[in-house]
C-alpha cells in the first residue's frame, strides 16, 4: 500500500514538473496556436493570444485548457480541436436565445471580441459595445447579457454536467454539494408556476417551463400546461420557453461567483476600472460578482437594487425616479452605499456558510443577531434591553429605499414576440421611507410595498388573502431552506373590459435590509399618531410606447394605519387626474387590518428620549435606547 502511494506521489510530482517546464505543450494544440501571437493575428483572433504561464498566473490553478474548456487538444485542425469547445455566449433580446461568441457575425461579433472593462460603471463594464450614431461606444441593443460556459446553451440554466466535467475535475465535492443548495437547485423560485400556486404570486414572474434532469439542458411542457389551465390567454411553447430562459439568466453557476475577469477592487463605477486578466478567478466571491460581475445588472442586483430598492452598492446600481432634480433624498440615497459595503464588508461576510450542511453555496439568508454582535456587541446588548427591542436593526437604519413602483403582468411584447405574459416593470420610485410592519414573531421590519396586477386569470381561482401572508409555512405551502419575512396579499379582482380579461390585483411586500446608513428620525415613525403615510413619485423609465396603457408618471400614497394597508391618492403627473390605465385599480390595492405603529403612552418620556437622541447625534456619538417603555 505504501509503495502504491509513493508511486502515485512521484507520478504527480513528475507530471507537474513536465507540465511546468513545457513538455506538455508539445502535444497540446491549444497552446501551440494560442501562444503564437502572429498565428492568432493571421487567423483574425489576436485577442485570444495567451501563454500557459500567463493563464496559470491569472487562474492560480495548474489546470490545462481542456480541463476548463473541453475540446480536443490532440487534434491538429481548427475544426477538430474546437469540437465541443466551451466558451462565452451571449443571450439575444429577441427570443432570449443564447448564441456562442464564435457564432456571432458582423457588428455583434465585433462588440464582444474581448472581455476588457469599458466605460465608468462596473455594473456593465464587460457588456458588448457598438459604435453609436454619435461616434461613441454604446451598449449593444440586441444583446441582453453575457453568459459563462457553465450555463446550458439551450435553457440558459446552470448545467451540472458541464460543471462536473470542468470545475468538478478538481473540485468534485464542491460541485456535488452545490447541487443540494437553494442556489444550485433554484428550489424556491421553481415553485412559482401559476399566480395561484400554493406559494402565491411572485414579483419576478412565473417559471413557465420545467427543465430536464440531471443537466437542465432541455425544457418540458409541464409548467406551461399548468399555467394555461388557469389562464384565459394561454402561452405557446415558444413564449413559455423564452420566458423561462429569461428567468434562468439570473440564477448562478460556479463561474458567476468565482470568475472575476477584471479588477477585484472595482467598485460601483466611481473609480477607475482595471483589467485583471481574462482568466482571473477569486476564491472569495466579490460583491460585484453577486451583482452580475460586470456583465449586466443581474443576479442579486435584480431583487436588491431594482425590485426591493435596498441597494447595497448604490451609485450607478441605484434604481430611482427623481421627480424633482433637487430631490435631496434621492441624491442622498444614490450617493450613500450601505455602511457595510463602505467598510469593505462583502456579502458572504454576513451571509455566511451554513455550518450544519457545509454545502458549497449554502449561504444563510438571514444573519443571526449573534453575527451582528461580532462587530456590534455593545449595540446589540443595549438594543435587546431598550424600548426598541421589538424592532430589527434595519427598521431604523434603513431610512430610504427606491426600486420598483409598479409591476403590471399583462399582454405586451417581450423578447421580440407578442405574449400574454409581459411584465411592464420599468416604473421606478423616488427615494422614500420604507413601511414598518410586524412579522409573524412580532418583530417590526422595514418593507418596500409595490402594487401589482396579473391579467387574463380565470376568476374562479382568485382568492382574496384577507390578511398579510408571509412567504413561508404555515402561511403558504412553500418548500424552502430558510424562513422568509417577505410577504404578499391578493387584494382585488375586476373585469378589465380592455383585452385583459379578469385581472387580479395584489401587493408584493418585500422586507428590505441592505441600505444600512444613519438611522431614520424619531418623528418618521412616531409623528402621526401611529399612521404611516409614504408619498410615492413614480416614473416610467423606458420607451413611452412600451408603458402600461400610457401610464407614464405621477404619484400615489402607501398608507398603513388602523384601518389597513392600502394604495390611495393615485394620480398622474398633474397630481389630480388619474391615468386611464389606473382607474379600475382605485380601491383594489386595499388590505384590511391594523398596520399602525403603537401609540406613544408617555409623551413626556418620549420627548426626553428624542432630545437625548438628537444631542448625541449632533455631537457625532453613538445612540443606544434606554430601558423602559413609552
Amino acid at each position: 500500500m505504501r509503495r502504491i502511494l509513493l508511486l502515485s506521489v512521484l507520478t504527480l510530482i513528475f507530471a507537474t514538473f513536465f507540465y511546468r517546464n513545457g513538455f506538455a505543450e508539445e502535444t497540446n494544440t491549444c497552446l501551440q496556436c494560442h501562444s503564437d501571437a502572429k498565428r492568432m493575428k493571421d487567423l483574425g483572433y489576436p485577442e485570444f493570444t495567451m501563454t500557459r504561464n500567463g493563464v496559470e498566473k491569472q487562474t492560480g490553478m495548474p489546470a490545462t485548457c481542456e480541463m476548463c474548456h473541453q475540446g480536443n487538444p490532440n487534434d491538429n485542425t481548427v475544426e477538430g480541436s474546437h469540437k465541443g469547445i466551451l466558451g462565452l455566449s451571449v443571450v439575444m433580446k429577441k427570443g432570449a436565445i443564447s448564441i456562442p461568441r464564435r457564432e456571432l457575425q458582423g457588428e455583434d461579433r465585433e462588440s464582444i471580441k474581448s472581455l476588457r472593462p469599458k466605460g465608468d460603471f462596473a455594473g456593465n463594464a464587460l457588456f458588448p459595445r457598438v459604435m453609436g450614431k454619435d461616434g461613441k461606444l454604446a451598449l449593444n441593443p440586441r444583446i441582453s447579457v453575457i453568459q459563462w460556459h457553465d450555463k446550458d446553451i439551450n435553457t440558459i440554466a446552470f448545467n451540472p454536467g458541464i460543471a462536473e466535467k470542468t470545475c468538478g475535475t478538481c473540485h468534485p465535492e464542491e460541485v456535488k454539494s452545490y447541487m443540494k443548495t437553494e442556489m444550485g437547485l433554484t428550489l424556491t423560485m421553481r415553485q412559482y408556476v401559476t399566480w395561484f400556486s400554493p406559494t402565491g404570486p411572485q414579483s419576478c414572474g412565473l417559471w413557465t417551463a420545467g427543465k430536464t434532469k440531471p443537466d437542465n439542458d432541455h425544457f418540458t411542457l409541464r409548467n406551461m400546461e399548468k399555467y394555461n389551465a388557469v389562464s384565459t390567454a394561454p402561452l405557446d411553447m415558444e413564449q413559455a420557453f423564452s420566458n423561462q430562459r429569461n428567468c434562468n439568466i439570473c440564477h448562478a453557476g460556479c463561474l458567476d461567483c468565482h470568475y472575476t475577469p477584471f479588477n477585484k477592487e472595482a467598485g460601483d463605477g466611481r473609480g477607475k476600472l482595471n483589467e485583471a486578466g481574462v482568466h482571473t478567478f477569486s476564491f472569495k466571491p466579490r460583491v460585484l460578482s453577486c451583482m452580475g460581475g460586470g456583465r449586466a445588472q443581474i443576479c442579486h442586483a435584480g431583487p436588491l437594487e431594482r425590485r426591493r430598492g435596498d441597494g447595497f452598492m448604490k451609485g450607478g446600481f441605484a434604481k430611482k425616479a427623481v421627480a424633482d432634480p433637487g430631490d435631496l433624498n434621492s441624491k442622498r440615497y444614490i450617493d450613500t452605499p450601505d455602511a457595510h459595503y463602505a467598510a469593505g464588508i462583502t456579502c458572504i461576510d454576513c451571509h455566511r456558510g451554513n455550518h450544519k450542511t457545509h454545502n458549497m453555496g449554502d449561504r444563510i439568508r438571514n444573519p443571526e443577531p449573534a453575527q451582528c454582535a461580532r462587530c456590534h456587541k455593545h449595540e446589540v446588548s443595549a438594543h435587546n434591553k431598550g424600548v426598541h427591542k421589538y424592532l430589527s436593526c434595519e427598521a431604523c437604519h434603513t431610512p430610504l429605499v427606491a426600486g420598483y413602483a409598479f409591476n403590471f403582468w399583462a399582454p405586451g411584447k417581450r423578447f421580440g414576440m407578442n405574449t400574454p405574459l409581459d411584465r411592464h416593470q420599468f416604473y421606478n420610485v423616488n427615494a422614500m421611507a420604507p413601511v414598518l410592519i410586524r412579522n409573524k414573531k412580532g418583530q417590526w421590519n422595514p418593507y418596500h410595498i409595490v402594487p401589482h396586477i396579473s391579467a387574463d386569470v380565470k376568476k374562479e381561482y382568485v382568492r382574496l388573502s384577507g390578511r398579510l401572508l408571509f412567504r413561508s409555512r404555515p402561511d403558504v405551502n412553500m418548500v424552502r431552506q430558510y424562513p422568509s419575512d417577505d410577504a404578499f396579499a391578493v387584494t382585488g379582482v375586476y373585469e378589465s373590459g380592455g383585452g385583459e380579461g379578469t385581472v387580479m390585483a395584489w401587493l408584493n411586500i418585500d422586507k428590505v435590509a441592505h441600505a444600512i446608513t444613519k438611522s431614520r428620525t424619531c418623528d418618521s415613525c412616531h409623528g402621526a399618531d401611529g399612521t404611516q403615510r409614504v408619498t410615492v413619485d413614480y416614473k416610467w423609465m423606458a420607451k413611452p410606447e412600451a408603458a402600461y396603457k400610457n401610464v407614464l408618471s405621477g404619484h400615489y400614497a402607501i398608507v398603513a394605519d388602523k384601518k389597513g394597508l392600502r394604495i390611495e391618492d393615485i394620480s398622474g403627473s398633474d397630481g389630480k387626474t388619474v391615468p386611464e390605465g389606473l382607474r379600475p385599480l382605485i380601491g383594489k390595492w386595499d388590505l384590511r387590518g391594523d398596520f399602525s405603529i403603537p401609540r406613544i403612552k408617555n409623551k413626556k418620556a418620549y420627548e426626553r428620549e428624542k432630545l437625548r437622541y438628537e444631542k448625541i447625534l449632533k455631537k457625532g456619538g453613538k445612540y443606544h435606547t434606554t430601558p423602559g417603555d413609552y
